[in-house]
C-alpha cells in the first residue's frame, strides 16, 4: 500500500467504508458507479462507467486488498471502497516471457507478475480459475487459447490443462476440477455489503 495512503489512514481512522461504487469486470477493467448521479437508475447505470486513467487505474492497483472476511477492497486513502466482482478479484493475462517467447507468465490486471499456482479449476462456463500467491483469479477469457486444455479420458468431471510452461517452473501440467461457484470454492465474496 502506498506511504500517503497509510498515513491518511491513521490520520483519519474513523471513515466510513463505501459499497457498491467500484465494480471490477471479468476482463481486469475498473468501473465507477455514480450512485449519487441525479437520475441514477441502477438497472440502467449499475455496470458503471469505465475508469480509463492510466495513473488512477495504477493506484487502484497498488491499494487493493482484501479483509479478513474476504471482500476485496481499494482503501483509498483512509476511505475503503469494497469492489463487486463479476468473476473473481484478479484477472490474470497470460503473457509471453521477455527471456523465452516459448515460455509463459501470467500477469494480474493489478500489474503484479504472479509465481504460484494452485488450485485450478474450471466452471460450468468454461471459466479457468486458480489461487496464486496474489489471491484468487480467473485467467482473461482471450487468453485461454494460449493454454492448452485437453479433457481427461477416464474422469468426466476433470480437465486438464497441460503444455503451461512458465518461466519460472518450466512445463506444469494441472488438473481442473469442475466448480459450480468460484466465489464459494475460493472464499471471496462477489458482492460486499
Amino acid at each position: 500500500m502506498d506511504e500517503a495512503v497509510e498515513h491518511a489512514m491513521k490520520r483519519w481512522p474513523q471513515v466510513p467504508a463505501v459499497f457498491g461504487w467500484l465494480r471490477l469486470d471479468e476482463r481486469g477493467h475498473w468501473h465507477l458507479i455514480q450512485r449519487d448521479a441525479p437520475g441514477f437508475n441502477p438497472e440502467e447505470h449499475g455496470r458503471g462507467e469505465p475508469i480509463t486513467s492510466p495513473p488512477i487505474i495504477d493506484f487502484i492497483g497498488r491499494n487493493y486488498a482484501v479483509d479478513e472476511q474476504g471482500r476485496w477492497f481499494w482503501q483509498n486513502g483512509p476511505q475503503r471502497v469494497y469492489v463487486s466482482l463479476d468473476a473473481a478479484p484478479l484477472i490474470l493475462r497470460v503473457l509471453e516471457s521477455v527471456a523465452d517467447a516459448s515460455k509463459h507468465r501470467l500477469v494480474s490486471h493489478t500489474g503484479y507478475l504472479v509465481n504460484d499456482i494452485r488450485d485450478a479449476c474450471i466452471d460450468r462456463q468454461g471459466r479457468i480459475f486458480l489461487r496464486c500467491e496474489l489471491g484468487p483469479a480467473m485467467i482473461h477469457d482471450l487468453d485461454l487459447a494460449q493454454l492448452a486444455i485437453d479433457e481427461a479420458q477416464h474422469a468426466p468431471a476433470v480437465d486438464y490443462l497441460r503444455h503451461w510452461d512458465s518461466e519460472r517452473h518450466g512445463k506444469q501440467a494441472f488438473c481442473l476440477a469442475v466448480i459450480d461457484d468460484a466465489s464459494q470454492h475460493y472464499g471471496f465474496v462477489s458482492r460486499p455489503a
